[in-house]
């Protein structure tokens, strides 16, 4: 699908599609708007698809889904597919399932987003668009149709609202000062100061732990209690940790005679402590700190907050989160840095407050 401007500020399609085995360019000129000349361009490809009788037309969206998601359970992450299987499942097969997927228009696309707009984030329904989207685009590959009617509904408008939550380091203290479990104190301990991921905790094992170096190696995490890599090759690093970090897993660890170095350092030879039990306990503790309930991806931002507060540059909070560039932790973290552009100009004005005033049009 194409869709060109003329010399003369009108729109036009040209488009290529397979009728009775041979490919056919069809182009019309003369629209005014862009999206006139999308939809005519739609409308034209369907025309000549329905002409052909092609069986492939009438494929129903939940078939097209199976095979999406057949195709993408062999090429991505687990926990990616899990996700996108997720939205599938919840949003979008029970509702074109049973249609063909010639028969799903972008008016379609635009009533289900109004329909979740309201019930969810801004970003959740961005993200469930862009899961339709790519089963489209697969359909597209496999060529089942020529068009993602997607692309021409697009995507919902509007920033995701992107507030972070996160604790200080008084309410850390508050909170660390109720925890009576030894494993949780150093679960604990390590995360705030660590900025790992959950997943990147629980699969730690004591090969990990570097206590002469104060260093932790991170290059696996756990999803859905399977053991895999990370999310990105930026998330493969080792972190440096304070004194009271080693100490507490160092306790830890002779309170575990017979671990050894595959053994998990959060659980019992090679489980770890469940997610469940995890959540159950945080939440407790938070509750007797009187403190307002995070998630534990928050101690993510703590963590980040911590280094900001201290002046810590850029690249090392990027390279301690596993950030791919400083890009990405700017971007999230960008509002928590004290300093504005008025207080940058206020310190510009304090240079030359204690030196001597120079008049300028009496230097010749």
């Amino acid at each position: 699908m194409a869709v060109y401007k003329a010399d003369n500020g009108t729109y036009y399609f040209q488009a290529s599609v397979t009728k009775d085995g041979k490919r056919k360019q069809v182009k019309r000129r003369g629209f005014k708007t862009k999206r006139e000349a999308t939809l005519a361009e739609m409308d034209e490809i369907r025309k000549i698809e329905n002409q052909t009788g092609s069986a492939d037309d009438g494929i129903l969206f939940g078939n097209l889904c199976d095979e999406f998601l057949t195709w993408y359970h062999l090429r991505r992450k687990i926990s990616s597919y899990k996700k996108v299987q997720g939205v599938i499942e919840t949003h979008l097969r029970h509702r074109f399932g049973h249609k063909r997927i010639s028969m799903i228009r972008p008016r379609h696309i635009t009533q289900l987003q109004d329909e979740l707009i309201g019930k969810h984030s801004i970003n959740h329904v961005q993200k469930i668009h862009v899961v339709f989207s790519q089963v489209f685009n697969f359909a597209v590959k496999q060529e089942y149709t020529t068009y993602n009617p997607c692309k021409v509904a697009g995507n919902v408008e509007g920033k995701a609202d992107k507030r972070i939550d996160y604790w200080t380091l008084e309410e850390f203290r508050r909170f660390y000062d109720v925890v009576d479990e030894p494993l949780y104190q150093a679960f604990f301990m390590l995360l705030y100061y660590s900025g790992m991921r959950k997943g990147e905790m629980l699969a730690l094992t004591w090969r990990d732990i570097d206590a002469d170096n104060h260093i932790i190696n991170v290059d696996k995490t756990v999803y859905n209690r399977d053991v895999t890599t990370p999310k990105t090759e930026a998330a493969i690093r080792r972190i440096m940790v304070p004194k009271q970090v080693i100490r507490l897993l160092t306790q830890l660890k002779a309170q575990q005679p017979y671990a050894e170095s595959d053994h998990v350092v959060f659980g019992d030879f090679y489980d770890h402590v469940s997610t469940t039990t995890l959540d159950r306990k945080f939440h407790k503790w938070t509750e007797e700190a009187g403190l307002h309930r995070i998630r534990l991806h928050d101690f993510r931002h703590s963590h980040a907050s911590y280094l900001i507060n201290r002046s810590t540059i850029i690249s090392v909070i990027a390279a301690r989160l596993g950030h791919a560039d400083i890009a990405e932790t700017l971007n999230t973290y960008s509002h928590l840095y004290p300093s504005t552009e008025q207080e940058a100009v206020a310190k510009m004005e304090d240079d030359f407050k204690s030196a001597a005033v120079i008049n300028f049009k009496e230097v010749r």
